[in-house]
């Protein structure tokens, strides 16, 4: 591996060789880089800059040792100037930086997204917890306070009616909980995507086409969860004429919210089952392979 701190310039022999063109397979000094640049034959040329240019890992077509310089996105593959010709000529093709950098963008502002929508649900979820801790709370005191009113003789009763509300408190927070790391989850992988994309800034475009792609994966993967409907808790008092201790107290009622993790659980078998439906079939003109939910098509003719 030749790093460009060690190499110098193959033009002048003289400044450090820091930029590295695909193309012409020479590493370049800032200058030399300038210049080899304003030539018109070279204007279009891709450099690969920085302290860890691996001269080995040239990323070559195999077919014709030459630099992918287009995508065909019928093939969804880097392809060579040659190749474009004799095995991609009626493909649509695209500039292979420009898709790289198109891919790239499209990429972040989903993940950005995301990113924005995750902490939005942990932050939902938080002040949906708030206000069932505090509604617990008002609960709690107004049963207590019902339960001073008839002193002792309803001292039990308000201590059953209390360990309920405080049973089914743990019970829900111990979701809420749950549901905050779900949500924190998404919005970590979001922050740790983003920081991914911006260390792929200097590796060359076909590396990065890969591994954007790779992420892409990763990316659409997740699937964010709406915030399911807060618990909730109430208390509705009543003023009985009966003696009897049950007659004496309101009555409790829970507001379940749904259970997203048992939800989250279903999709991700639903999602498995799924995935065992694709499909693969080879394009008849070029010979590549390509996936697909549908049905295998016998043959394949590109347009």
């Amino acid at each position: 591996m030749a790093q460009a701190a060690a190499s110098t310039c193959e033009i002048c022999t003289g400044g450090p060789g820091e930029h590295y063109c695909q193309q012409c397979d020479q590493l370049f000094c800032g200058n030399c880089k300038l210049s080899h640049l304003r030539a018109k034959s070279c204007k279009n040329h891709t450099f690969v800059s920085g302290r860890d240019i691996n001269q080995e890992e040239k990323l070559l077509c195999t077919d014709h040792k030459e630099s992918f310089l287009f995508y065909c996105q019928d093939c969804d593959t880097p392809v060579c100037r040659i190749c474009s010709v004799e095995k991609h000529s009626r493909h649509l093709m695209t500039d292979l930086t420009e898709s790289t950098k198109k891919l790239r963008s499209e990429l972040a502002k989903v993940i950005e997204l995301k990113e924005t929508t995750s902490r939005q649900n942990v932050n939902t979820i938080e002040r949906y917890t708030k206000a069932y801790r505090e509604e617990v709370k008002a609960v709690i005191k107004t049963i207590t306070e019902e339960g001073n009113y008839w002193k002792k003789l309803i001292d039990k009763k308000v201590e059953g009616l209390v360990k309920l509300v405080q049973d089914k408190e743990q019970k829900t927070l111990h979701n809420m909980s749950a549901l905050i790391k779900v949500h924190r989850k998404d919005f970590e992988n979001c922050q740790q995507w983003q920081k991914n994309i911006k260390e792929m800034e200097s590796i060359a475009d076909v590396l990065l086409l890969k591994n954007l792609k790779k992420l892409k994966v990763d990316v659409d993967n997740i699937e964010l969860q709406q915030v399911p409907e807060r618990s909730s808790l109430s208390y509705r008092n009543k003023k009985p004429l009966g003696t009897e201790i049950d007659s004496l107290f309101g009555e409790l009622q829970f507001k379940e919210g749904k259970a997203l993790l048992e939800k989250t659980e279903n999709q991700q078998n639903t999602r498995s089952k799924e995935s065992e439906k694709i499909h693969k079939y080879a394009c008849s003109c070029c010979g590549n392979v390509q996936m697909s939910t549908n049905e295998p098509i016998t043959e394949e003719i590109c347009m």
